[in-house]
């Protein structure tokens, strides 16, 4: 279990690419829309036990998610202006119909213009497709999980200057 636990972290970090190191908050989005956001300097401990997220802050306050619920994880820089946010807002990978039972579409519209690869991973790091992004027109692609079997999937964009990641459920 702590191997499991351990490759859950790794994928996170890889998902969430180089600014990982340089990220002030974190945000956390559930699929009912709710957004919360921490700023790192508060966050004592992270830790996934039980199927949850538990994020506990320097003054001991703990606040639970449960993975199932959680559309995506995101680090940042803080942002100065709402217009920034909406900015930040416009490059996220986004992922429809999820879940999934067949086929899943990628909207890639805001990202990157450049060569980059698309796969979808679990969260033991097992890649299960991988397809590389050329001058797509439009920003988007269907890919078949018909083959793959239930359950949660990391869906992963990564080029040369970014990479952007996006939970994903297969039923």
């Amino acid at each position: 279990m702590k191997y499991k636990k351990l490759n859950l972290i790794a994928i996170l970090l890889l998902g969430f690419g180089q600014i990982g190191l340089q990220a002030q908050t974190m945000h956390v989005s559930q699929n009912d829309g709710t957004l919360d956001s921490y700023a790192l300097s508060n966050i004592y401990k992270m830790s996934f036990s039980s199927g949850n997220l538990i994020v506990t802050e320097t003054d001991n306050s703990s606040s639970i998610y449960a993975l199932s619920d959680l559309r995506y994880l995101n680090f940042s820089e803080i942002v100065a202006s709402v217009d920034e946010s909406i900015a930040v807002q416009s490059q996220m990978l986004s992922a429809y119909p999820n879940p999934t039972s067949d086929i899943l579409n990628i909207d890639l519209t805001g990202l990157a213009h450049e060569k980059g690869n698309l796969s979808i991973l679990n969260f033991e790091g097992k890649t299960f497709v991988s397809r590389q992004v050329i001058n797509l027109d439009p920003l988007e692609l269907s890919l078949d999980l018909s083959h793959l079997p239930k359950g949660i999937y990391i869906c992963q964009y990564s080029s040369a200057t970014e990479v952007k990641t996006v939970k994903i459920i297969k039923q």
